[in-house]
């Protein structure tokens, strides 16, 4: 292929390399402007009522085909009492941090009860909170997270054996779902331990990923997979669509299956 040297955009101005001898735009602009072309043209030509039927019963069957696909596959994946990790999870990035342990912490002593019935997180459970956020902001300051399983460590050194250190995890999640843009979706814990610890007892918090890549779940077949297995989806706010490629290629399999047993 030749050399056709470069264009300057016509819509924003910037530069870049000439793919064909009539090329007004850059690629993004190209990308928006047969975006533009395609929703004008489907105002001028709006479909009728039996189109509109016939397009959302085919929606609705390839969605139904799909989610059986799914349903096979993720009775495959499916764990049993026998489920075992042999070991933990390794994480290509951790930070940790640490805060003095209260019992504010505790899922027990977070909330209190007004004068007229509403409850209402106490001043020194927000406190710890808002500390928490701010130094997991500190720590993770130019860290790009991706959308991918989050691993929480978790250490409660207590001055007493009162409280059960796993009261403190949903106040530690919430700080960290304030601190970081992922969903608490993808949280799991690595690792809890507590410890008895008589003068200025700690709560020491680590976060961490497997992979810096991001990741989807597919809401037909519930695996784990990069977002080059999903179709883009520019209404999704993460730009890909909820059903795997995988899904939908088994699905119309079965769609065919289906035609060609209803046929004979």
């Amino acid at each position: 292929m030749r050399d056709l040297g470069t264009l300057i955009c016509v819509n924003c101005g910037i530069e870049c390399k000439k793919n064909s001898p009539m090329q007004l735009y850059c690629p993004a602009c190209s990308e928006l402007k047969d975006l533009e072309r395609k929703r004008k043209w489907a105002r001028e030509h709006p479909l009728n009522e039996s189109q509109i039927a016939r397009r959302n019963k085919k929606m609705a069957e390839r969605k139904e085909n799909a989610r059986e696909a799914g349903l096979i596959a993720n009775a495959k994946t499916r764990l049993s009492l026998a489920w075992n990790e042999p070991s933990l999870p390794v994480l290509v990035w951790l930070t940790r941090i640490a805060v003095p342990f209260t019992f504010a912490a505790s899922k027990n002593h977070i909330y209190r009860m007004g004068g007229r019935g509403h409850v209402f997180l106490r001043k020194e459970s927000k406190t710890l909170r808002h500390s928490i956020t701010s130094r997991i902001k500190r720590a993770l300051d130019g860290r790009k997270i991706a959308n991918n399983k989050l691993w929480v460590d978790l250490l409660v050194q207590k001055p007493s054996h009162k409280g059960d250190a796993i009261n403190v995890v949903d106040l530690v999640c919430d700080a960290i779902k304030d601190a970081i843009p992922l969903d608490d979706n993808w949280f799991c814990i690595r690792k809890l331990d507590w410890q008895i610890v008589k003068e200025n007892p700690q709560l020491y918090i680590g976060i961490g990923q497997e992979s810096v890549e991001d990741f989807q779940v597919c809401s037909y077949c519930g695996k784990i997979k990069p977002f080059s297995d999903f179709n883009k989806n520019k209404h999704s706010k993460i730009g890909v669509g909820r059903e795997c490629k995988d899904c939908r290629r088994i699905g119309r399999q079965i769609a065919k299956a289906k035609k060609c047993g209803a046929s004979s």
